[in-house]
């Protein structure tokens, strides 16, 4: 069994404010030990589970957040910034199952921890009237290859959003979202033992869920500022709605979601 896991920090068991999720200090240092145990946690379910060969893609900030030493042998990390397909690189069509790890709400989730949708420049996005975040985006591109998305892991707020988007998805809820900066958590080894367990499990099912499909509709790109539109426009293939607004056309849900990339990297250079 061939499995990619991108791993986010936000969604991560003990992770609640943003100091946790930044470069240096002692609680982003603190964030990255939760990090690297809630993996381990994972990866021993993908094992007991029959997975042999396992990407992880660091998907979280710069992508240097995880120490390589003592990964199991059948783990490969994909690690720093920037790369083709960003918090997703590694994921392609020899892959069975997708997995996501310590993700979060999309942009404007009530009482979910640390919500957001790729950066905080993003207000929504949509594909038709359909609003995605992070885990939406990344089970349409999995989808496309013919790669299920079996598993995520966050709080009760990234479950629920998964579960809504991708029916018999497997989920752990690693903390209860209280507001966007604080959580009922639960204790590291249940958590812990919950991760491996869950993993397995999903893996071993045998009604997994079936690839996303995209519906071909362009990809709905909704800014917080227009300042940021602005720049984004600049970026080809994209159709201006309103000051805010932009839709990223394409043949493939791959096209769009390297239009998607394109136009978050250029609404960066705001600053």
């Amino acid at each position: 069994m061939k499995l990619f896991i991108a791993i986010d920090l936000e969604g991560i068991s003990g992770v609640v404010t943003e100091a946790d999720t930044a470069r240096e200090g002692a609680a982003a240092e603190r964030a990255r030990v939760h990090m690297r145990a809630d993996l381990d946690a994972v990866l021993e379910g993908c094992a007991a589970a029959g997975a042999r060969d396992v990407v992880i893609c660091d998907a979280h900030d710069d992508g240097r957040n995880l120490d390589p030493s003592d990964l199991p042998g059948f783990a490969t990390l994909v690690s720093g910034s920037p790369t083709p397909l960003s918090m997703l690189q590694g994921l392609g069509p020899d892959r069975d199952g997708a997995l996501f790890v310590g993700y979060h709400a999309m942009a404007g989730t009530q009482a979910a921890v640390l919500e957001h949708t790729w950066n905080y420049k993003v207000y929504a996005a949509r594909v038709g009237e359909l609003e995605i975040g992070e885990f939406g985006v990344g089970a349409l591109l999995a989808g496309e290859s013919g790669v299920p998305a079996l598993y995520l892991s966050g709080d009760d707020k990234a479950a629920a959003e998964a579960r809504a988007l991708v029916p018999g998805i497997a989920t752990t809820v690693v903390k209860t979202g209280v507001r966007r900066e604080a959580a009922a958590l639960r204790v590291p080894g249940e958590t812990h033992e919950l991760l491996r367990a869950d993993v397995e499990a999903a893996l071993r099912a045998q009604d997994k869920p079936a690839p996303l499909a995209w519906n071909g509709e362009p990809l709905r790109l909704t800014f917080t500022r227009v300042q940021f539109c602005d720049l984004a426009e600049t970026c080809p293939g994209t159709t201006r709605l309103d000051g805010r607004t932009l839709e990223i056309a394409g043949e493939t849900f791959t096209e769009v979601y390297r239009g998607f990339l394109a136009c978050l990297r250029l609404s960066e250079s705001a600053g």
